[in-house]
């Protein structure tokens, strides 16, 4: 609040110079050496401590035996939850230390800090507007009321003591006179001792975040990772439990990692994941830490009760690596704690230190995994068994070679700019696991490469149909295109190496006869795989040699002599129909066939030479579309 800064009365300058000063207390010590010798041990013992609680218990028990009083309060300014909060007591109300708070403004004391100006009743205090009764405090049996505003020297508001006594005794202009004086010289102690403790706790946060980074490079295990940063968390933040949530693949459950508790746990144990929807989803889209209490947020608390259910307070941090969300750190705390700026800083420090773990480890995981993986498909594609056993090794990551299994290629096509590959495989991936369970796969850069689990029922007619409807959910054409070949079916050992060549086989004619995106069955190649073989051989027959001058021709000069064979040959030498497809005249029809015969030597009314031509025709297309 903009009163916290208010400056105080012409009482903070120096208003007696140094020489008066010195007469004055040479004159005190002269007539009344004992009271000036305690006026001095006084001055001495308050500022003789950085120890704020040590202090603010020392500041009580002087206003008790300085005013005679029967209760002292002393009420620190928290500028983060902008509350006055019960500090210090005197003995019967201990249990509002950190409990009790009050309102700039609210009753005498609050008065007292939004004013800055000492306030006194002396008696009758339900008729001073400023009196407000708090029940909590047992205030109907005080009459008298004397509050005094602690200041520092930089003008900031520190805080309020606050000081009650019972009829006869009141509060005189003495009182008011002498606290008042010495309200400076508490100020300054006050804030000097708060300045050590915030320097202190910075030492000390700054100490254990370079332990637990330390442990963060040097240990392995995560979850061991995670315990040590959700207890230097919670115990720099003064919180009752940690928990560090991490987020699965799906993104539809958050998974218990580690939790962390100050003292005893009565709870007992909280369960390993919660559905990352409702009051959970809405934290997870948080940008920064988001301190919450039970009073404003019931639903949020329903959802942390399984974790810490006698908590009034939580203050949440959401894991990110960029833009990535990979799970939620939590802090809780029974009391009414407020956490503070500093208190979310730290928590968001921590935070991100725990994503940057479970990122690593995930990493770790998945390049681990994907070597173990394409050591099996290497072993399988060389059919070697190796010294454990490719069975063995399949069985390890859950994959069972005796029961019937397809190799299927997937291969981006067509893509645009930023392609992101590995965003796009860990979806296809994730989308492939939900239709065929048990299925293995690995990617690299723009290609992925699975064993497809069957089901005794799927049939593999219908497998390209199936995979089709997959892939086209990751698609955008015409810019995301996924073309994908699929083996025969693998029942043995023996078959993948052929298995992992007819998912490559097909992935490549069904490519360039039916374009990019097509998903192809090996068995739906039929007899032009052989063609597509010879397509792939450098070595040419006459008729390839002769139709490839035609094509050559056709691109210089900008005719359709190719096409004409081609067409007629489809037509089986019906010239009719073949210039009806062609959209030309019969007469241009026969000027093409002189023309052809003159360029490469071919002579269409052979019909001995058409079964060679039409086997060069699809041989010569087969290469131009793979190309």
């Amino acid at each position: 609040m903009a009163q916290t800064t208010t400056p105080r009365s012409p009482k903070a300058a120096l208003r007696t110079r140094p020489v008066e000063a010195a007469r004055a207390l040479r004159a005190m010590l002269q007539d009344k050496r004992v009271e000036t010798g305690a006026l001095f041990e006084m001055i001495v013992s308050v500022a003789s401590t950085l120890d704020l609680n040590r202090l603010l218990q020392y500041v009580v028990r002087l206003c008790k035996e300085l005013t005679g009083c029967h209760g002292t309060l002393v009420y620190l300014w928290d500028p983060d939850g902008e509350r006055l909060v019960v500090r210090a007591a005197v003995d019967g109300y201990e249990q509002w230390v950190g409990r009790f708070t009050l309102a700039m403004g609210e009753g005498l004391t609050g008065w007292t800090a939004l004013t800055r100006q000492p306030g006194i009743i002396k008696d009758n205090p339900t008729s001073d507007p400023r009196f407000k009764f708090v029940p909590e405090l047992d205030d109907d049996r005080f009459q008298s009321y004397l509050t005094i505003p602690m200041v520092g020297p930089d003008e900031r508001l520190v805080g309020v003591i606050a000081m009650h006594t019972e009829a006869p005794q009141g509060f005189g202009d003495d009182d008011l006179i002498l606290m008042d004086a010495l309200s400076a010289l508490i100020g300054a102690a006050v804030e000097n001792a708060q300045l050590y403790e915030r320097q202190a706790r910075q030492v000390q946060v700054l100490h254990s975040l370079a332990e637990a980074s330390q442990a963060v490079v040097q240990t392995s295990s995560l979850r061991h990772i995670l315990f040590r940063l959700a207890s230097t968390a919670g115990t720099l933040l003064g919180a009752d439990h940690c928990a560090v949530l991490t987020l699965d693949e799906e993104g539809s459950h958050l998974g218990l990692e580690t939790f962390w508790a100050a003292g005893p746990d009565p709870s007992g144990s909280p369960p390993n994941a919660v559905p990352a929807d409702g009051p959970w989803g809405r934290l997870l889209g948080a940008t920064s830490p988001v301190m919450l209490t039970r009073r404003e947020h019931r639903d949020t608390f329903a959802a942390f009760d399984p974790f810490a259910p006698q908590t009034r307070t939580a203050l949440v941090a959401p894991m990110r690596v960029s833009d990535r969300v990979v799970g939620t750190f939590v802090c809780f705390a029974a009391g009414k704690k407020s956490f503070g700026a500093e208190d979310q800083e730290l928590l968001s420090t921590v935070a991100s230190q725990a994503a940057l773990a479970v990122q690593n480890a995930r990493l770790i995981e998945a390049l681990t995994e994907r070597n173990v993986v394409r050591d099996l498909f290497e072993a399988l594609v060389l059919g070697e068994d190796g010294d454990l056993g490719v069975e063995a090794r399949a069985n390890r990551l859950g994959v069972d070679l005796n029961r019937p299994h397809v190799v299927v290629v997937f291969e981006v096509t067509a893509h645009p700019a930023e392609f992101d590959g590995e965003r796009l495989w860990v979806a296809v991936r994730q989308d492939l696991a939900g239709r065929f369970p048990g299925s293995l796969f690995i990617h690299r850069d723009h290609t992925l490469t699975g064993l497809l689990r069957l089901a005794d029922a799927t049939s593999l007619d219908k497998l390209a149909e199936r995979l089709q409807e997959a892939k086209s959910d990751h698609e955008r054409a015409p810019e995301l295109l996924i073309s994908a070949g699929v083996s025969r079916v693998c029942s043995r050992v023996e078959d993948y190496p052929d298995g992992f060549e007819q998912a490559r086989q097909a992935l490549l004619m069904g490519r360039a006869v039916r374009g990019p995106g097509a998903a192809v069955t090996f068995d739906e190649l039929g007899a032009q795989w052989h063609l597509f073989s010879v397509a792939q051989q450098q070595v040419r027959d006459v008729y390839q040699e002769r139709l490839e001058r035609l094509l050559e021709h056709d691109r210089e000069k900008g005719t359709r002599l190719f096409r004409t064979v081609e067409v007629y040959l489809e037509c089986l030498g019906n010239a009719k129909l073949a210039a009806e497809k062609l959209f030309v005249h019969r007469n241009t029809l026969r000027q093409r066939f002189e023309k052809i015969r003159q360029v490469a030597g071919v002579d269409l009314s052979d019909d001995d030479r058409w079964f060679d031509l039409m086997m060069a025709v699809r041989i010569i297309r087969l290469r131009e579309l793979s190309r």
